[in-house]
């Protein structure tokens, strides 16, 4: 591992990170990485061994594969989460599994990666979950709680607060065999990912978020590029960009089952489309 070249902020140096997955190869892989940043590395090669050492002793972060044998990595978090409610967990996935993944995050999981990821990748979110290690350390020091007080009255002071509405805050988003990750700008289809532009994800995102209502042409164009146009301009605008996330999306794009037209409205994904 003395050859590796790998960027590592090192947010907690001496971390003690728990490498689980029943893949032997992948795990002595990741641990000698970590190791080699400097970080403290267990492994475990299944979710009850797992378990056993989650009981044994307190852990700074948990790498947990999701498909394994035997007690799966949702059963581990679930029952993990009691006993190390202060440890990040993050999520190892593939493709076909990404909905338990989804699962998992909302049920205390820090974040989730897809195999195989770039092991640059795994080191920055592995980093990022360590530095949100700290933040739960420190969220009862009176001091740190002070200081949030202050900022949070100042920011008041300055700015009327507006919340979000929920529809543009939510990561996950999901129907009709489509789930889309908005902070990671990943799509899935049918457990397979599809790769679209930036105004073809927008699109796809937008008429999830409304899921189960028309969406006008004029809305859409004026979501995607940001500009008011009449409805029937707005339809010659959008025609391309629909004709290819159909091709990218359906089963048969003469026979669209996920993007459905309303003539003369605009278009809708809907929650009871067939799958």
């Amino acid at each position: 591992m003395a050859t590796l070249k790998i960027k590592s902020a090192q947010p907690l140096p001496g971390a003690h990170i728990l490498i689980v997955d029943d893949e032997r190869a992948l795990r002595h892989t990741l641990a000698g990485v970590f190791k080699h940043l400097g970080y403290q590395v267990t492994e475990a090669g299944s979710g009850r061994e797992a378990l056993d050492h989650i009981k044994d002793q307190s852990w700074d972060l948990v790498i947990l594969d999701l498909q394994m044998p035997g007690m799966n990595g949702a059963e581990v978090l679930q029952a993990a989460r009691p006993l190390a409610p202060d440890t990040v967990f993050i999520i190892l996935t593939a493709y076909g599994t990404l909905d338990s993944a989804i699962v998992a995050i909302r049920h205390g999981a820090f974040d989730y990666l897809l195999k195989p990821s770039p092991v640059q990748e795994i080191v920055r979110a592995v980093e990022a979950g360590l530095v949100e290690r700290q933040r739960r350390l420190h969220h009862g020091d009176p001091v740190v709680l002070l200081e949030r007080a202050l900022v949070s009255l100042k920011t008041a002071e300055q700015q009327p607060e507006t919340p979000p509405s929920a529809d543009s805050t939510e990561r996950f988003l999901q129907a009709s065999g489509i789930t889309i990750d908005t902070l990671k700008h990943l799509v899935v289809v049918y457990d397979q990912p599809v790769d679209l532009t930036q105004t073809e994800f927008e699109i796809l995102t937008y008429l999830l978020r409304y899921q189960d209502h028309v969406v006008s042409c004029r809305d859409l164009v004026a979501h995607v590029r940001g500009y008011d146009l009449d409805e029937r301009d707005a339809r010659i605008v959008l025609r391309t960009h629909i004709h290819r996330l159909r091709h990218k999306l359906e089963i048969d794009p003469a026979q669209p089952r996920l993007i459905h037209t309303v003539r003369g409205s605009g278009y809708t994904i809907s929650t009871k489309a067939a799958k």
